[in-house]
């Protein structure tokens, strides 16, 4: 990394009911089998940005009443009866992911992890330039944040053994997507791999 190159990493919404059996999305009949094999690898994502001095960002989808979920409840009405709700289990972040102190949490309603939040705001005062994508769902929430980061001039890097989806065609031609211009595609050893040459000392 340089003074130039700022980054900060993004896990976005690895809540209980977006990945364990008991959550909301798997009980409406979503296959959540690879959200939940991505937990241990987002764990060493987020462990490796903290040795980085990468600040490690938390977004959260919390809603305190069915209305929050708008127009989507018309796709998803299993909604009506809960999910995401503020101190729920539900919108708890899954065993393994914890926030520390120095990390940070970013609250959203919608998709994009932009839209109608303080992330821009926090991004910019911490002056961030680059950003690590992680997370679920790949093609709604991950793709949603990653096309706004780039419309905002972020340079982003989807860690694509870090991210997941309910449908693997939707998973894979999201990170084809992303891969065209909006974003890099990466794994977790090739980032770390990438940055370990950045911070190496250069010699005359």
């Amino acid at each position: 990394m340089t003074e130039r190159e700022r980054f900060a990493t993004l896990v976005v919404d690895m809540q209980n009911d977006f990945v364990v059996d008991e959550g909301v999305l798997a009980r409406s009949g979503k296959d959540n089998s690879s959200a939940v094999r991505i937990v241990p690898l987002v764990r060493k994502l987020v462990e490796f940005s903290r040795a980085q001095r990468i600040p490690v960002v938390w977004v959260k989808m919390i809603y305190d009443s069915a209305e929050d979920v708008g127009v989507l409840l018309e796709r998803s009405p299993f909604y009506k009866e809960g999910g995401l709700r503020r101190n729920s289990w539900g919108a708890e972040l899954v065993d393994g992911l914890e926030v520390k102190e120095g990390d940070y949490v970013v609250e959203k309603k919608r998709f994009s992890a932009f839209f109608n939040t303080t992330l821009d705001e926090l991004l910019k005062e911490l002056g961030v330039t680059h950003l690590l994508v992680a997370g679920v769902r790949t093609d709604f929430c991950v793709e949603s944040t990653v096309r706004d980061a780039f419309f905002r001039d972020y340079r982003v890097v989807v860690v694509k053994d870090c991210v997941a989806g309910y449908v693997p065609d939707l998973h894979e031609n999201a990170i084809k997507t992303m891969g065209t211009v909006f974003s890099s595609i990466m794994s977790l050893e090739e980032i770390k791999e990438a940055l370990a040459r950045k911070s190496e000392p250069t010699t005359a």
